[in-house]
């Protein structure tokens, strides 16, 4: 996978700090790995749209990303990892600087989400509850040594230490 370009990868990232380009749109960050692809115009605006609706931020599409809330860019930057249809969704502590209600809001929304593209995600957080409720299975790694795979019942019922 080294020697395959980023944009090639077929990989959505989505990161805790959502790394939105400041100086672009909502809808030019969204459109940005359709862009690095050399997507077609029509084709890059369909996709956008279809993206935005995804998340429910279409009416925002011409704002930049100090217009937003947390909440807000956290959508975008979902919308932009998901709008090129990559085969895996990578999330690093995606919910990690939202508070509490927000945080609750988003978990919900984004397993809506990975539930509509039938995606596979691998979401990464330090919170057994985000974890134990957003996961099919779990990976458990404690200084850096993959201690259990399994699923949350069984993973809540018998952890290994």
């Amino acid at each position: 996978i080294l020697d395959v370009p980023p944009y090639e990868r077929g990989i959505g990232m989505v990161f805790q700090n959502y790394a939105l380009f400041p100086h672009m749109t909502v809808a030019d960050n969204v459109a940005f790995p359709l862009t690095v692809r050399k997507v077609g115009r029509a084709e890059t605006e369909e996709k956008v749209l279809r993206a935005l609706k995804l998340v429910k931020m279409i009416e925002y599409r011409n704002r930049y990303p100090n217009q937003l809330s947390g909440g807000q860019q956290q959508r975008i930057a979902l919308a932009r990892a998901v709008v090129f249809n990559p085969s895996i969704l990578l999330m690093d502590e995606p919910l990690g600087a939202l508070d509490r209600n927000l945080r609750e809001h988003m978990k919900i929304e984004i397993m809506r989400i990975q539930k509509e593209l039938n995606m596979t995600a691998v979401f990464v957080t330090h919170d057994q509850d985000e974890a134990l409720t957003m996961s099919d299975r779990v990976a458990v790694i404690n200084e850096g040594r993959l201690v259990q795979v399994a699923d949350s019942r069984s993973l809540y019922y018998s952890p290994q230490d």
